[in-house]
């Protein structure tokens, strides 16, 4: 018995703190940040014309995920929820292994009218045909009603040997930035920002071990605070230092 195609839809939540609001994004990274939120607001830019997609391209910890969920967010915020879907390819995936191909083309015709299709993951592609002909046919859709696809991944389509040819060209027609690992002053700036967002109380001194102590990616350092947070509430003890070497074994 394959699952109800309703169960697809729940895979796909968003972040509520992946926004613009919330964004902190490195000098090299504004380009690429403002035509998403051009695509967000239908608008044409200099850096975003007729294309029917623009690719994103960075490695882990760039913001890619971030920059997709605030993207299809601020446009359901300006058009309604059935303007804009987040695609997240890994969970779609998995998915497709417990139902099937026919539970796929009606989740994908129930969204074929959006205007913004955000399709995170794009490497996760080249294990699936299936996702490969449904993320093409998104594509035609959005070509012939004036939508727009936003792809991310960690490499460039020409590097996917997996990709069918006529899905790669057909990606590679759009526009291709690329995103940059942040520096240690924006590092910082984020994880700030995480604790801000999380509404905790974490000193100076166990941001820095943090940032020092951690690797350098965002995914990491939420995990992190969650984490902490969670042991610190459990426990009833402050965030401190001697905490994180404790719950971390840093």
């Amino acid at each position: 018995m394959t699952a109800p195609v309703d169960q697809l839809i729940l895979n796909f939540p968003l972040d509520p703190v992946c926004t613009f609001a919330n964004l902190v994004i490195g000098d090299g990274n504004h380009k690429a940040a403002d035509a998403v939120r051009a695509l967000a607001e239908n608008r044409t830019t200099l850096l975003v014309q007729l294309a029917t997609a623009l690719l994103l391209i960075g490695e882990e910890g760039t913001g890619k995920t971030h920059l997709l969920q605030a993207a299809v967010t601020h446009c359901r915020a300006l058009s309604g929820e059935e303007s804009a879907i987040y695609l997240n390819t890994v969970a779609l995936r998995e998915q497709l292994r417990e139902s099937g191909e026919q539970d796929l083309t009606r989740f994908l015709d129930r969204h074929a009218a959006c205007r913004l299709v955000a399709v995170d993951d794009l490497e996760e592609l080249e294990a699936s045909p299936s996702l490969q002909e449904g993320i093409l046919y998104l594509f035609n859709r959005m070509r012939d009603t004036g939508g727009h696809l936003l792809v991310a991944g960690q490499k460039s389509p020409q590097a996917l040997e997996g990709l069918r040819p006529d899905l790669r060209s057909r990606l590679l027609w759009g526009s291709v930035m690329a995103l940059d690992l942040p520096e240690d002053e924006m590092l910082g700036a984020i994880l700030a920002k995480m604790v801000d967002d999380r509404q905790v109380r974490c000193g100076m001194e166990l941001l820095k071990f943090l940032q020092l102590r951690l690797p350098r990616r965002i995914p990491d350092y939420a995990a992190a605070l969650d984490r902490l947070n969670e042991a610190s509430l459990g426990l009833k003890r402050p965030l401190t230092v001697p905490l994180a070497k404790e719950v971390l074994n840093l």
